[in-house]
């Protein structure tokens, strides 16, 4: 009876330790915090009074990385940029570039026309909730709006410096589960040209 009960218990335990590695995908990426943001923001560019609305899905595994995905009407792609607090790589499509460079402001220059500090983009990744003020040389002012079915409180956030204006309205957050190097990583299309910036 007892080796029985102990034969039933080894099973038990490897099927338990298979179905962990198994519902765990997100393990390798070390927090085991990675969540997704749905965002959507609207850019106006003050040097010729142009403005666009484009939807931002941004993938943020804790204190380590971000990617944001960029699409405009109808899904179409216009980046994809990945963050840690080293490296900066994004690709954007209309000017076929590849860009990477490290972690300041110039290396957002060719993506947003304008010197952007990623500091900005990592706080409010991470839910830093700023109060209305000047951030990063740039103004910025929060609007906390309601509760969606997630129970998350989404906000309206208005940043300003004297090239660009973007109003970023952050609507949900939910857990996610992705491969690291599949997610947070990017790789340059052969047919696009490279920017390093140092």
């Amino acid at each position: 009876m007892i080796k029985k009960l102990l034969a039933y218990l080894q099973i038990f335990g490897f099927i338990f330790f298979i179905a962990s590695c198994v519902t765990n995908p997100a393990a390798d990426s070390g927090s085991g915090l990675i969540y997704k943001l749905v965002t959507k923001a609207k850019v106006l560019n003050k040097a010729n009074d142009e403005s666009y609305n484009i939807d931002l899905t941004m993938i943020i595994d804790a204190n380590r990385a971000i990617r944001i995905d960029m699409t405009a009407l109808l899904g179409y792609r216009l980046a994809e940029l990945t963050m840690t607090p080293e490296i900066i790589q994004y690709i954007q499509r209309e000017d076929k570039i590849f860009v990477q460079g490290p972690y300041s402001s110039k290396t957002l220059r060719p993506l947003f026309k304008s010197d952007f500090d990623p500091q900005l983009i990592w706080d409010l990744a991470h839910d830093k909730n700023f109060e209305n003020g000047i951030y990063y040389g740039a103004d910025v002012k929060t609007e906390f709006l309601k509760k969606s079915n997630s129970n998350y409180l989404s906000k309206k956030v208005t940043i300003e410096n004297k090239n660009l204006k973007l109003i970023w309205l952050f609507k949900s957050k939910d857990p996610i589960y992705v491969s690291y190097n599949e997610t947070f990583v990017l790789s340059k299309p052969s047919e696009y040209r490279l920017i390093s910036i140092k």
